[in-house]
Order: structure tokens, then C-alpha cells, then sequence
């Protein structure tokens, strides 16, 4: 197997590891072993990042608001802590983060990899370069701004 292949299976393991496919699946489907797969999931920490595509805004309130109290209830909470908690909640309601991108793209994804397996012109190529595009734009999204609805 060329590199170019195994890259290419690599990728197409990813998407189907986000989908919540098994291991064992996930091997049958690309026709690597367990062993190979279990060893992507960990090297490249597939399960960490896979839980972070999952999350949403508003879970990602929750926990801050949860936060929020355990410090007020314990009196360990300063008012500058809360003025940047304020702030990071704000922001969350009123942007298009990353969290959100990652969301759409996650769902976008999915969709992808449920329609390969009776769309022709879906190739594990061609999704793996419509990934390769959704990841450079989340990194230029961290890098340089938020898209902020009005």
C-alpha cells in the first residue's frame, strides 16, 4: 500500500470514527486491521477531538454557567473573573465561532460519509479534500477573526 493510499484511508477512517462507527467497522470498511485503526485513534487523539467536535453552544454555556456558580456558592469569585465570564458568554451568543463551524462542518461531514455509500461521485478522494479545506478554514478562523452576526 503507497503512502498516498494509506493517507488517503487514514482520512476516510477519521470521518468514520467521527460518525461513531466501531473500530472494528471502521477496519472492514477501509480494509486495514484493528490493530491499525486503534493505532490512528490514539497517535492522532481521535477520541479527544472527536468529543470537541460535539459540543455545542449551548453546552458550552451550560458548563461556563455551572462554573460560574460553583465559584459564587464558594465565594471564590472576583469580580474580575466575572466580568471576563460575562464576556465570554456574550460572545458566544453572538458569534459564528469555531465551535459552530466545526458543528456544521461535523454534520456536513457526516452527510458526506453516509451518501458515499451510494454516491458514485463521492469518492474517499474527494472527501478527504473537501476535509482538508473545512480544517484550513478553521485554522485561519482561529488565527485571524470570528464572523459576528448582528
Amino acid at each position: 500500500m503507497g503512502k498516498k493510499e494509506l493517507s488517503i484511508k487514514k482520512e476516510l477512517a477519521r470521518l468514520y470514527y467521527y460518525n461513531n462507527e466501531t473500530q472494528k467497522a471502521i477496519a472492514e470498511k477501509i480494509g486495514v486491521s484493528c490493530v491499525t485503526v486503534n493505532k490512528w485513534v490514539k497517535e492522532e487523539e481521535w477520541e479527544a477531538k472527536r468529543a470537541a467536535k460535539f459540543i455545542t453552544r449551548q453546552e458550552l454555556v451550560a458548563k461556563m454557567l455551572k462554573k460560574i456558580n460553583e465559584k459564587l456558592e464558594s465565594g471564590q469569585w472576583t469580580a474580575d473573573e466575572m466580568v471576563k465570564a460575562t464576556t465570554a458568554i456574550e460572545k458566544l451568543d453572538k458569534q459564528t465561532n469555531v465551535v459552530t463551524i466545526m458543528e456544521v462542518f461535523t454534520k456536513f461531514d457526516n452527510w458526506l460519509v453516509s451518501r458515499m455509500q451510494f454516491d458514485t461521485e463521492l469518492t474517499p478522494e474527494l472527501v478527504n479534500q473537501i476535509h482538508r479545506y473545512h480544517d484550513l478554514f478553521i485554522s485561519e478562523q482561529l488565527k485571524y477573526s470570528t464572523v459576528e452576526f448582528k
